[in-house]
């Protein structure tokens, strides 16, 4: 690359070392453009606003010009692992890409974090919540996903939200800090992430000062059998629980067991991950969806006072509101700008490699973003861990409305 050299205003002779790449892998097409689009205009914006990207302390002088460069991963209309991998193919071949921000789905991850670990390319995601793309639960339900996926046993994926787990935990303080609830019933399905939201829910609702009504086997049942929840409601009924939380993937399962809550007499708030999100749980849960809760991984940004100027700015460049994971994008941007920097410093001067701006990435240390402060821990999991829950009110509506930002 060729070395040129210009002054900038105060800052005395610089040298821009070349053009480099931050690559991203994200559904800009078909029916998942919705959300990949406004990611991509959230890199732009942190790629423009940080301009000549130079080293952070001790080289000043030397410089990158940084260009972001974007990867459509749908194929006939939604996001496709395969052509996902392709896309970090085609950037791992590019010596000019650094690192990539993405992708937003869990499905991509897994087919994306083996081609980039092999080519030492740092992916940061605004999105993906897998507990098992990065961590090595006791209850062995990730099977070692983690380390398989990493087949130069380095870590080389990072993520700005938390997992999913975190809801079981964020449920509990929604149930007892924000609605005032003491005796919780809980429902699980018995998959391993049934099981283990539930078994977070327990812990965190017991250690806030909350009672678990039956605890013996957390309200397990069987998903494979048509949903009756007649029994657990009555018994739930009976020990005077105020609160009911259903630990489990199946929509339908939790709206039959909203709506034998309510047509036996029990009309107490239910709590449930982010599958309730769906505004297909609210349409069969009918007449009894209102009083139901959810939660979602990450930032609700309107209600994060640091975020404002970026809310501002993304509408005033793009004239709409920021998409749902434009902020965690926009923060994910930063942290590998910064990361560029340092790396900037680790070369001497001269333009970083691939290593050492991973190398960087891990490092990343109460890195102050529109969200809030955060760092990576060994994993690659932010510390940062945002929670937005929701609360259905009736169910013409297509999404629950905001109810309170929580920590995990």
């Amino acid at each position: 690359m060729t070395v040129t050299s210009c002054v900038g205003p105060g800052s005395g002779s610089q040298q821009v070392l070349g053009l480099v790449t931050l690559g991203a892998d994200l559904p800009l097409s078909g029916d998942d453009a919705q959300d990949g689009v406004p990611v991509e205009h959230a890199i732009e914006l942190a790629v423009t606003q940080a301009g000549l990207v130079c080293g952070a302390t001790s080289h000043h002088d030397a410089c990158l010009q940084l260009k972001p460069a974007a990867f459509d991963d749908v194929n006939k209309g939604i996001h496709d692992p395969a052509s996902g991998a392709r896309n970090v193919q085609a950037m791992a071949a590019d010596s000019a890409v650094l690192a990539m921000i993405g992708p937003l789905y869990d499905s991509l991850a897994k087919s994306e974090i083996p081609v980039a670990n092999a080519a030492h390319l740092a992916l940061v995601s605004p999105a993906v919540s897998d507990e098992c793309l990065t961590q090595a639960p006791p209850d062995g339900h990730c099977q070692g996903l983690a380390a398989r996926l990493r087949p130069r046993r380095i870590n080389n994926f990072f993520r700005v939200v938390t997992t999913q787990l975190v809801e079981g935990t964020a449920g509990a303080d929604l149930a007892f800090e924000r609605l005032g609830k003491r005796s919780a019933f809980i429902v699980n399905d018995q998959t391993a992430f049934g099981q283990s939201l539930a078994t977070a829910f327990s812990e965190r609702f017991t250690q806030d000062g909350g009672s678990i009504m039956d605890p013996s086997d957390l309200g397990a049942f069987d998903p494979g059998q048509p949903a009756d929840f007649a029994t657990r409601v009555d018994r739930a009924k009976a020990l005077t629980a105020d609160v009911i939380y259903f630990a489990g993937s199946n929509l339908g399962a939790a709206a039959t067991l909203r709506r034998e809550m309510l047509g036996r007499g029990l009309p107490v708030p239910l709590i449930g991950p982010h599958q309730l999100a769906n505004g297909q749980f609210a349409r069969l849960a009918g007449g009894s969806a209102g009083g139901s809760y959810y939660t979602l991984v990450g930032p609700h940004p309107a209600t994060i006072r640091q975020a404002a100027t970026f809310l501002r700015d993304y509408r005033r460049v793009y004239t709409q509101d920021a998409g749902g994971w434009s902020l965690a994008a926009f923060d994910a941007t930063n942290i590998v700008i910064r990361a560029i920097a340092r790396a900037i410093d680790d070369a001497g001067g001269r333009l970083p490699t691939r290593d050492q701006v991973l190398t960087e990435v891990s490092r990343t240390n109460k890195d102050n973003g529109a969200m809030g402060v955060m760092s990576f821990d060994p994993h690659g999991d932010t510390t940062l861990k945002l929670i937005s829950a929701y609360q259905w009110l009736a169910s013409t509506q297509p999404s629950g409305d905001f109810v309170a930002q929580l920590a995990g």
